[in-house]
């Protein structure tokens, strides 16, 4: 795999060329190109699919948050704002950038950001290629077609770190949501997997799995107890001691997985 690439957008010459030369310097990326206009970013940034963009926050027509606001969510690189007003800082991370340079910057605060967007691309390297590996095995590529895993519910394929877990769902004690991901709980372990809650429960519901509350799925098999609490809602006892929350709500799912009322 070779060097990232940089993508460079500022309205003023001066500035492309100052980032070009210490992008250079750093022999850590290859720049692609340079744009002098938002509206000339979205339509590069679109084409050449850059791993690293430097984008200056005040343009004509076009700022830089702006810019970001016109991509595909698949397409946002690793973006450092670079601007002359701190009082961007805080919006400039609510628009999902990594980092922001203020002019005028020193060499040193240059390097420092560059370093830890090299390595949130390198993260973003290993993720993507965790997804081929997802891809393969949900296809049954590699496998002998007689030895293929059946459709069905019996394993979840999650990354950790880079790595590709292959987890039983029988194995699986309970769901959380946690914001846009879920934690699985299994045993002492917890894995951080990237899905919402609604989607782990269309994934799972014919693994023994009710939907208890708005953020939480539960194994039956690990269900011990139920204790009444107050409002018409439970107390869901597993066999770990762990005790979860059954909303009044989805009360109804789990008394049609039990066939009783509650």
């Amino acid at each position: 795999m070779g060097k990232p690439r940089a993508l460079i957008v500022d309205d003023e010459l001066p500035a492309r060329l100052r980032l070009r030369e210490l992008l250079e310097r750093s022999q850590s990326v290859v720049v692609c190109g340079e744009c002098a206009s938002g509206g000339d970013a979205v339509d590069v940034i679109c084409e050449l699919r850059p791993e690293l963009l430097l984008i200056d926050v005040q343009m004509p027509v076009m700022d830089g948050f702006q810019v970001l606001r016109q991509l595909p969510s698949d397409q946002l690189p690793v973006t450092i704002f670079v601007t002359a007003y701190d009082r961007y800082a805080l919006a400039a991370f609510e628009a999902h950038a990594f980092d922001y340079l203020l002019k005028p910057f020193s060499d040193e605060r240059f390097t420092m950001a560059l370093d830890r967007a090299m390595k949130q691309i390198g993260m973003r390297q290993n993720e993507e290629i965790g997804n081929r590996i997802l891809a393969m095995l949900d296809s049954g590529i590699g496998a002998n077609r007689n030895e293929r895993t059946p459709p069905g519910n019996d394993r979840l394929t999650i990354k950790v770190n880079g790595r590709v877990v292959i987890l039983k769902t029988g194995d699986v004690d309970w769901v959380e949501a946690a914001g846009v991901y879920v934690e699985l709980h299994a045993g002492k372990k917890v894995y951080l997997h990237r899905a919402s809650i609604t989607e782990m429960e269309g994934q799972l519901v014919s693994a023994r799995f009710v939907r208890i509350h708005r953020s939480t799925l539960v194994n039956l098999d690990r269900v011990r107890e139920l204790r009444p609490a107050t409002h018409g809602e439970f107390h869901v006892l597993l066999s770990d001691g762990r005790e979860l929350k059954l909303s009044r709500g989805y009360r109804h799912r789990l008394e049609e997985q039990l066939g009783r009322s509650l």
